[in-house]
């Protein structure tokens, strides 16, 4: 089973939910008498075309089954602590470096040999990725997300999009506090490459917590060919 089915089970249910909203919202905006007119068809048409769809979760998958050498760096910081990893991965082997408060280890995997390559994709998971990825699915298509330019990164031709849920409508973002907590938020920049997975991701965040505090959290993810 591939990484991303993985974690996909984990969170079916919260991604159904994201599904459903998402489809509801569309509905209500078709059955609106202003969409139908064949300006707001064309203007809609030319927002799709150019519209943002966030993939982060690919990134577990080219992992697990790297069709070229490169370079993986995942960092996560919140107020208790931080993760730095850190993987030089080929088709055959990965060489992996984790440090976080505990301290720091390393790992190789071998493609050739299953337990050790899933212990190496094991050591690089991890459900801050798919929490996140989850939120961000949710942003897919929104008005949090604004198409920038074109630009080569981390040697990956990329589109640049910038994400902020505090400038989104009114309706986007409510949609979003619905589902993760009233002041909750996304804000950061994501490059994506033209196999649609990104390259770079600077992401801040805030997260209601049940107390009704907001806890923040610092994301940093690259993939860099070699």
């Amino acid at each position: 089973m591939s990484y991303r089915s993985n974690c996909y089970t984990t969170l079916s249910r919260s991604l159904e939910l994201i599904a459903a909203c998402s489809l509801l919202a569309l509905v209500g905006c078709n059955s609106t008498p202003s969409s139908k007119s064949p300006q707001n068809q064309v203007a809609m048409a030319a927002t799709h075309s150019e519209a943002a769809h966030m993939d982060v979760m690919c990134l577990g998958d080219l992992i697990n089954n790297p069709p070229e050498p490169f370079h993986y760096s995942y960092k996560y910081a919140d107020a208790s602590g931080s993760v730095d990893k850190e993987a030089d991965i080929t088709p055959q082997q990965m060489d992996i470096t984790v440090a976080n408060s505990s301290g720091s280890h390393s790992y190789h995997g071998v493609r050739s040999d299953d337990v050790s390559w899933n212990g190496a994709v094991l050591d690089l998971s991890g459900l801050n990725l798919t929490t996140m990825s989850a939120r961000l699915n949710s942003l897919n298509e929104s008005s949090a997300v604004t198409r920038g330019n074109t630009e080569t990164v981390n040697g990956y031709q990329t589109t640049k999009y910038a994400i902020d849920t505090t400038n989104a409508s009114s309706s986007d973002k409510q949609k979003f506090e619905s589902l993760f907590g009233k002041g909750s938020f996304e804000k950061g920049t994501i490059w994506v490459a033209s196999d649609s997975c990104a390259v770079q991701l600077v992401l801040d965040e805030g997260l209601w917590q049940s107390d009704g505090s907001i806890k923040k959290d610092h994301f940093e993810i690259s993939r860099i060919r070699k």
